[in-house]
């Protein structure tokens, strides 16, 4: 008889993307190029582009299935970017100002710094702080007129890909389609590139003040959020089964239909959590069912209390915009789950086999699984359609 790790190294396997990783990755590669190249013929774009950095689950290696979704933040630095000084928000916790003040006085009468200037001087209040939707309409336009002379298409290997570019949230959106079953999208997301010591918290490192705007925010809003996305990435590293758990959480989430509304970053905050008070223990090494049943414990308990506290400032709840139904529905979902768990990890019977792949896997991936067979011998069919599983998993 199986045990409850076996199978869980078993679901592991569709988590794997190793197999369409490099189709992905050199079509992105090459659209990456083309349109920075392009970005960067443009001015102030070009003096004030400085580089990108691959974020979000791509850049943990956290991506489950397909890689067919990049995050991609692109680096900005004013001239004398050392002068801006970074302002707490005390409205939202986690926000930032950007005050440009001794950075506009610094270059106001710098013959190299023309251009930029008269940019900046439309993009700030009267405070001088940065308004966010001034400086995205710049990017915008930047976008459009390089979707405008590729024609809305890109060729990579004699092959045409047909591109649509929206913005929403931060991310100026680059949608790519192709040949049946091939398309992915790419978030541009623009990072006001900061140091150390111009941050509200101590001993983060380089870090990013992102665009990000408020539901019914003002036209002139100037509430950045804090990113810190480098000691993120190092606090989950190299932690032996933290990244396999974390995948398997993700893998949860896209299998229920009622789950969908736990973001990707939400997931990772519980780990972020959990890494800190497990920080110099060995917990990371037990096996992965332990630490999956103790991942569930934990985001059961954050929906039952109605509160994720941001990691980098606990007075910001990221639940804060969901309605109490939505929060019980997923509290069901991840409770019944669990339970089934628990239960499998006391003893794997044949009828339980099948109710643990149903937690991580759709229809159509229990279909190319082992529970394929075990359940039909239980006479349960399973369908043929790729439907994501409800949660009525006991």
């Amino acid at each position: 008889m199986r045990n409850l790790e076996e199978v869980l190294n078993d679901i592991n396997k569709y988590i794997n993307i190793d197999k369409d990783r490099q189709k992905y990755a050199s079509n992105f590669v090459i659209l990456r190029d083309t349109i920075f190249n392009k970005l960067r013929k443009g001015e102030p774009f070009g003096s004030i582009f400085k580089g990108f950095q691959l974020g979000g689950s791509y850049g943990d290696n956290l991506k489950v299935t397909k890689p067919n979704e990049y995050d991609l933040v692109f680096h900005i630095r004013f001239p004398d970017n050392n002068l801006i000084v970074v302002r707490k928000d005390n409205d939202l916790p986690g926000n930032v100002h950007i005050d440009l003040t001794k950075v506009m006085e610094k270059i106001r009468k710098e013959k190299q710094n023309e251009v930029i200037y008269k940019h900046l001087s439309r993009w700030v209040n009267d405070k001088n702080y940065l308004i966010i939707n001034k400086l995205q309409s710049y990017f915008f336009s930047c976008f459009t007129k390089v979707m405008q002379e590729l024609n809305n298409r890109i060729d990579v290997n004699n092959e045409v890909f047909k591109l649509r570019y929206t913005r929403a949230g931060p991310a100026h959106t680059v949608e790519v389609t192709g040949d049946i079953g091939f398309n992915y999208s790419v978030d541009f997301v623009p990072g006001i590139l900061l140091e150390e010591k111009q941050s509200i918290l101590p001993g983060v490192g380089q870090w990013e003040a992102i665009p990000k705007p408020l539901f019914l925010a003002p036209k002139d809003y100037t509430s950045f959020r804090a990113s810190y996305y480098r000691e993120e990435h190092k606090l989950i590293g190299n932690k032996h089964n933290l990244k396999n758990a974390l995948r398997m959480l993700k893998k949860f989430r896209d299998a229920h239909q009622n789950m969908l509304k736990m973001k990707s970053y939400f997931i990772k905050t519980l780990f972020l959590w959990k890494a800190k008070e497990e920080n110099y223990t060995n917990y990371w090494r037990q096996s992965l069912s332990l630490i999956i049943i103790d991942m569930f414990k934990d985001m059961e308990k954050s929906f039952n209390q109605r509160n994720l506290p941001f990691f980098w400032n606990s007075r910001l709840n990221l639940y804060e915009a969901y309605s109490f139904n939505v929060l019980t529905e997923m509290f069901k979902c991840v409770q019944s789950a669990r339970e089934t768990l628990e239960k499998a990890n006391v003893e794997l019977t044949i009828p339980l086999e099948p109710r643990v792949y149903r937690i991580f896997l759709t229809m159509a991936e229990i279909q190319q699984s082992p529970a394929k067979n075990v359940t039909n011998n239980n006479s349960s069919p399973i369908s043929e359609n790729n439907e994501l599983q409800p949660c009525s998993i006991l």
